[in-house]
């Protein structure tokens, strides 16, 4: 699995280059910003059943589309078969019935879309080198060798050569040269180390780790937290490497009885890699979520569901009634996130959460590990949750105005006042 999905990756674009003036650099990449405009109204229409034409207006509004923009992606989406739209007499459409795909089906129709929009060799290739750059640091030339394989751009040098163009000129990819004068590429939004992260990449290629490297992060990007003992795309030796460099984090979880684990993260957790949010989730979180792990995989008496103790732990304020308590978190103790209470009886003990914030973006982070809550996830299943999660909308509440069901005319009434906070935020934070 890759750390992101076309359709994601297209969403995403869509957004950043919208607040770009359009330039040659955007207009190269026009296909995919309406791409990823086409799958924005299908995620907010879905469910809907049936909406008036005002209402799906409105939704064209808030996603940045204009009436002749907005009858483009209609027409696409009738032509994917997701939509029925009844007609006056004058052609003006009355009402749209929606058939949108389950969330899972809708993130893997990307490829039919970019083959419905005829999206060119270069559009693609960017796709293929932004998801490149955002999994890891990479020398230039294995990064266009991945973009010159991906479908439809086979051998095509030229397409990959201005698809990095474009993306460097947006800002998703930064272009560093080192001092033996090879070239890495990386993207900034999610690698915040600066250019010191290139040398990890030369290090990678001159160890001949690259490929192990990618491996790695693919397994820990579906499964944050992932054991150190259970890692098994790759030798010990490379997970050492790959720690070492700053291309993975590891966190130790100790017990009072000498016991030790180490558990694996990506660097890119909380990061947007269109530049929309900063920041990582902190090492208390990742304490946390290895705590939770480490109960239910090496503790005496196992944890089945951690998300369900952790969500529990996080409504109730104290969760638990178990021996192992007592001696599985003296990290946590340490740190001030959690504290051990005496629990029903002098052998069992309970945890009483001290830090809500840190035990909420714990629980995120277990939420999207395969599997969760004892289910069976497939990778098309994690990349569709992964796909809700951050691209929905970035404004919560707009997102649930325009997939929630009042009637059409307070719901539009509603949207369109929150429509009305977006132009001064948008000039404030954008470029052009």
């Amino acid at each position: 699995m890759t750390i992101m999905t076309d359709a994601e990756l297209m969403l995403g674009l869509s957004r950043h280059l919208s607040v770009y003036q359009m330039g040659t650099e955007r207009a190269a990449l026009e296909q995919l910003e309406f791409a990823g405009r086409v799958l924005d109204v299908a995620f907010r229409l879905r469910g809907s059943t049936t909406s008036s034409a005002d209402r799906v207006r409105a939704i064209g509004l808030d996603v940045g589309l204009g009436p002749r923009s907005l009858k483009d992606v209609v027409t696409t989406m009738e032509t994917l078969g997701w939509l029925s739209v009844v007609r006056d007499a004058g052609n003006a459409p009355i009402s749209i019935s929606e058939s949108i795909p389950a969330p899972g089906d809708l993130v893997a129709s990307a490829p039919q879309l970019l083959n419905l929009l005829m999206v060119e060799a270069s559009e693609r290739a960017a796709l293929a080198i932004l998801r490149a750059t955002t999994l890891q640091p990479l020398l230039v030339e294995d990064a266009l060798d991945t973009a010159t394989t991906a479908a439809g751009v086979d051998g095509n040098e030229e397409a990959a050569e201005a698809a990095l163009r474009h993306l460097t000129f947006l800002g998703l990819v930064r272009r560093v040269v080192a001092d033996d004068g090879r070239e890495v590429l990386y993207n900034p939004n999610v690698w915040t180390q600066g250019d010191a992260i290139a040398q990890a990449a030369l290090r990678a290629a001159d160890a001949r780790a690259t490929g192990e490297v990618t491996a790695l992060l693919q397994e820990l990007a579906s499964n944050p937290g992932l054991p150190e003992a259970h890692v098994k795309s790759t030798e010990s030796k490379w997970v050492a490497f790959a720690v070492s460099q700053g291309l993975v984090q590891r966190s130790v979880i100790q017990t009072s009885e000498g016991l030790e684990q180490g558990f694996l993260f990506t660097p890119h957790l909380g990061r947007d890699p269109f530049g929309g949010t900063v920041g990582d989730a902190s090492g208390q979180v990742r304490q946390l979520v290895g705590s939770m792990i480490y109960a239910a995989t090496f503790a005496k008496i196992r944890l089945i569901y951690p998300d369900v103790f952790l969500r529990s732990l996080i409504n109730r304020g104290i969760a638990g009634d178990v021996s192992s308590i007592g001696t599985d978190y003296p990290m946590l103790e340490k740190a001030g996130v959690v504290k051990v209470v005496p629990g029903s009886s002098s052998s069992r003990f309970r945890l009483e959460l001290l830090q809500s914030e840190v035990a909420e973006d714990a629980l995120k982070l277990l939420s999207t590990r395969e599997g969760s809550n004892g289910s069976s996830t497939s990778d098309a299943d994690a990349a569709a949750l992964r796909a809700q999660r951050s691209y929905i909308h970035v404004e919560r509440e707009r997102a649930r105005l325009a997939l929630t069901t009042d009637t059409d005319e307070v719901e539009q009434a509603r949207l369109l006042a929150a429509l009305r906070e977006v132009p001064v935020q948008r000039m404030m934070g954008g470029r052009s």
